[in-house]
């Protein structure tokens, strides 16, 4: 009697697994990453590193390579214009195809330009950007031609495995830069903003996720008008936020529903830096956001569930490699301690510590 109760007891397991599995789809997998930069320092290293005759970026996705692969779309701002000789740091941001080529190569599917740097060198700056990532075939948005081209491709909706996924980008300006006649920069105005949620709805989208770039810089808290646009935008159907600008990580906010407990929303305020030359408190600390969600196929809606961050230390030339490179800081903390300069360790290690304790922070090993 015991020995067929259990059997049944085991069918019916077996059965609810099956019928689980039936009922969704594959799970997606989406990452995020900061601001992509380059400073003066990081085009002339990578010149060096290219032997004087190319920009050589090999190193840039060295470490977090792994991660970005194994995603369905990888996300980052690449915050700067592209292909505009001489090709300049701060304060106007130009830099060499190859560094946005390496960023495709290891996995970077979608490209975000609407940042307070994309005005950087005028027309000219945004025709070569536009002209380089369409003739490549990378995947953009936040910037456009025209109007009609904006309506047309704002939100960027991309079918990952079933999931109909909008995007929407957009900056809070162009640091005093006037966007050049015609042309369509997203900004963070509410009704723009309300018009692309209202296409990616009228377009069937399964979720959106909005990538504003937003903030105070260098400040670990989100200001009163980020706070502000967070409830706009979930008022308004956005499911998950990610920020970028402060050039420091904020805080992640995760919100439930009160009666099933499952995640209605996720806000990273800001993922950081992901490269560059800064040397500012907590300026070579970022963020790899993992966001996975399933579409239940019986009607149950999209789930979202919880994120996995991974936190990145930016090693600049000479330190870990002969170039600038990302590598987690769990894997430099446990493993490099021998490899990595003295003083580049501990100041990993002094950083890290502060601003786990500011933002009660952990990182996944």
């Amino acid at each position: 009697m015991e020995r067929a109760w259990s059997i049944s007891i085991l069918f019916f397991c077996i059965s609810l697994v099956c019928n689980a599995q039936s009922v969704r789809n594959d799970t997606v997998s989406m990452v995020f990453v900061g601001d992509i930069m380059q400073h003066t320092s990081q085009l002339e290293n990578a010149l060096e590193c290219g032997g004087d005759s190319s920009y050589d970026y090999s190193s840039y996705f060295k470490y977090t390579r792994p991660y970005l692969e194994s995603a369905d779309i990888a996300v980052a701002n690449m915050e700067f214009t592209v292909g505009v000789r001489p090709y300049t740091g701060y304060p106007c941001f130009s830099a060499p195809e190859s560094l946005a080529a390496e960023a495709s190569k290891n996995g970077i599917g979608l490209f975000l330009t609407a940042n307070n740097h994309i005005c950087d060198k005028g027309r000219k700056g945004l025709d070569s950007t536009m002209a380089i990532y369409g003739r490549n075939g990378w995947k953009y948005t936040g910037i456009y031609p025209d109007s009609s081209s904006e309506r047309i491709n704002n939100p960027e909706i991309i079918d990952i495995k079933g999931i109909k996924v909008a995007f929407i980008n957009f900056t809070f300006g162009t640091n005093g830069n006037r966007i050049p006649d015609g042309y369509v920069v997203n900004v963070a105005d509410t009704a723009s903003i309300a018009a692309a949620l209202k296409r990616a709805a009228e377009d069937s989208a399964d979720m959106i996720v909005a990538l504003p770039h937003w903030g105070t810089e260098y400040s670990t808290s989100p200001c009163k008008v980020q706070t502000a646009l967070e409830k706009f935008l979930y008022s308004h159907g956005v499911d998950i936020i990610i920020g970028s600008h402060p050039h420091v990580v904020e805080p992640v906010s995760v919100s439930r529903d009160s009666l099933t407990g499952s995640i209605k929303h996720i806000t990273f305020f800001s993922l950081g830096n992901f490269i560059s030359n800064m040397s500012a408190k907590y300026t070579r600390i970022g963020a790899l956001a993992i966001v996975k969600v399933v579409k239940w196929d019986n009607g149950g809606g999209i789930e979202i569930l919880q994120p996995e961050v991974h936190y990145l230390w930016c090693c600049k030339a000479g330190k870990l490699e002969k170039g600038y490179t990302v590598a987690p800081i769990s894997y430099l903390l446990e493993n490099c301690k021998s490899i990595l300069p003295e003083e580049e360790y501990f100041k990993i290690e002094s950083e890290w510590e502060q601003l786990g304790k500011e933002l009660n922070l952990t990182y996944n090993k």
